[in-house]
């Protein structure tokens, strides 16, 4: 299964997925490695789940420094593409070209943890009551 189905279905462990996003392993026409990240939304969020997620994105990864978020949407990003698409966020389709294009080794390196991650919240324990 391709990584996009595999963090639909460990983020659904959690609740109903209604809004996802998350870029194809690899540029359709270029063939080159994209910057890996999942957002979504639940069609009723919980804040006892953020611990959760806080915990995989700190512990799970062994490259990339990343970040997780959670407004409107949840995010679990690498800090850089955050850093790098300003403090607002409207530089984010840019800031991930810009890597995409000149840092293929940090868009291997952010797969490979966000591996990790997914393979964390796939073992995570669901909260009971939710």
């Amino acid at each position: 299964m391709k990584r996009n189905g595999r963090a639909r279905q460990v983020l659904s462990r959690f609740g109903d997925v209604v809004w996802f996003r998350s870029p194809v392993e690899r540029h359709p026409y270029y063939g080159y490695l994209q910057v890996a990240f999942v957002g979504w939304r639940y069609a009723e969020p919980h804040e006892e789940l953020k611990s959760v997620f806080d915990s995989a994105v700190r512990e799970a990864p062994e490259q990339v420094e990343w970040t997780f978020r959670s407004v409107r949407n949840w995010m679990i990003v690498p800090t850089r593409l955050i850093q790098e698409a300003g403090p607002d966020g409207q530089n984010f389709n840019e800031a991930m070209e810009v890597i995409r294009e000149r840092d293929q080794e940090f868009c291997a390196a952010a797969a490979e943890d966000l591996e990790r991650i997914l393979r964390a919240l796939s073992e995570a324990p669901v909260i009971e009551g939710l």
